[in-house]
């Protein structure tokens, strides 16, 4: 299966056909953490090409900016793209995938690389255009998405966190409509806009000939795109039990010294005796900023205030002290196991690539490694400048 070949055992990395101009300032000729080739195509995408010799897979990802910000158009988009694509990926036994990651809306393909010409082929079909035809039934489970999320205080939780970090106040984004989805479709796809990334052994010639012309037509529409304002939330209170709960961002989600942060918080809560109290780390919205949740519930007030305030204090200098090897280890870990599977790859890439060459997975992978306890400081100062303390159970 795809999802279960190693790119760290890697032999040797291929060269770029010659014909093209590629950035290569950052390669190493034997890190596949490093990609092979990278292709700016004016007006166009940018292309990055990694060439593993005799892995008889192929990967492609496509991903572009979220722009709007709105999350919900952004599932409704994916969930069309899926659908249209489904049934020829199906037929080739492709591994699909679609969401919204690191404030990008992504997508993977992932088979067999006999069938490298179908699987571009079911690449387009996941950029294309999204038709009114088929989004009602995309809307409709999408209110039910947000009505479900509102029957719990957890849900609650990631509503207010959407609302307030991507809306600009608290309570929760709406649903869009046709028209919004399409509107996304045409910014955030513009074809100068996307970055595509592909895994394989296989010609620069060919990811350019078949995947250069995918998207929209290059730039965004005049004007600025439609963001509406949340819509305020009001819950009952909960019978049984109270409720407690809070947010905040570590930083950019993507920087190693967050992700260390935040490994080092959830090894922490689970480590910590908090009597009385179920204590549970809840994510935020994907969009690179780095916000996280934590709820508490418990039968009596005072056992969640004395839980919350026993979580908060694992974001202070003494609970960092306490943690954070442990979370930078449990980082650098999960970023490994991610980087040994051609999804994990891709998205790792696609992740720390920047355009000027300054970053990489690489880069990322050795930030990790060399990550000392007074890298954390600015964590610390940017979760007390964001932390903020929602009623989700009233």
């Amino acid at each position: 299966m795809p999802a279960v070949v190693c790119l760290l055992c890697i032999a040797a990395l291929i060269g770029a056909s010659p014909g093209f101009e590629t950035d290569t300032s950052s390669r190493s000729s034997d890190d596949p953490l490093v990609p092979d080739s990278v292709l700016t195509i004016p007006s166009g995408p940018t292309l990055i090409l990694e060439r593993t010799a005799g892995i008889p897979v192929v990967g492609i990802r496509v991903s572009a900016p979220l722009d709007p910000p709105w999350p919900g158009a952004a599932r409704i988009l994916v969930e069309q793209a899926l659908d249209r694509a489904r049934s020829r990926a199906e037929a080739i036994g492709a591994e699909l995938w679609g969401g919204v990651q690191d404030g990008r809306i992504a997508f993977h393909a992932i088979a067999d690389a006999r069938y490298a010409d179908e699987l571009a082929w079911v690449v387009r079909l996941l950029a294309a255009e999204p038709e009114a035809i088929g989004a009602g039934g995309a809307i409709a489970r999408e209110h039910a998405r947000l009505d479900q999320l509102a029957e719990t205080p957890r849900g609650r939780l990631v509503l207010e966190m959407e609302g307030r970090v991507l809306g600009g106040g608290g309570g929760a984004l709406p649903v869009p409509a046709v028209d919004d989805v399409r509107d996304m479709w045409r910014r955030s796809h513009a074809r100068d806009r996307l970055r595509i990334l592909v895994l394989g052994d296989l010609p620069l010639h060919w990811v350019f000939s078949d995947l250069s012309r995918i998207g929209a037509p290059p730039g965004p529409p005049a004007g600025a795109p439609f963001m509406p304002p949340p819509r305020t939330l009001s819950f009952p209170e909960s019978p049984l039990y109270t409720w407690s709960a809070a947010a905040f961002s570590l930083g950019p989600a993507h920087d190693p010294a967050v992700l260390a942060a935040a490994a080092a918080l959830r090894v922490g809560l689970v480590r910590s005796e908090m009597p009385n109290a179920a204590v549970n780390m809840v994510e935020g919205p994907n969009d690179r900023s780095g916000w996280l949740g934590i709820t508490v519930r418990a039968a009596r007030r005072r056992d969640a205030d004395a839980a919350m305030a026993s979580a908060l204090a694992l974001m202070t200098e003494e609970g960092l002290d306490a943690w954070w090897t442990m979370g930078a280890a449990t980082a650098r870990s999960d970023f490994m196991a991610a980087a040994s599977t051609p999804a994990g790859w891709l998205a790792l890439s696609d992740r720390y690539h920047a355009d000027d060459g300054s970053t990489n997975a690489r880069t990322a992978l050795e930030r990790l490694t060399t990550l000392r306890r007074q890298d954390l400081a600015p964590v610390l100062e940017q979760f007390q400048a964001t932390l903020f303390r929602p009623g989700i159970d009233r």
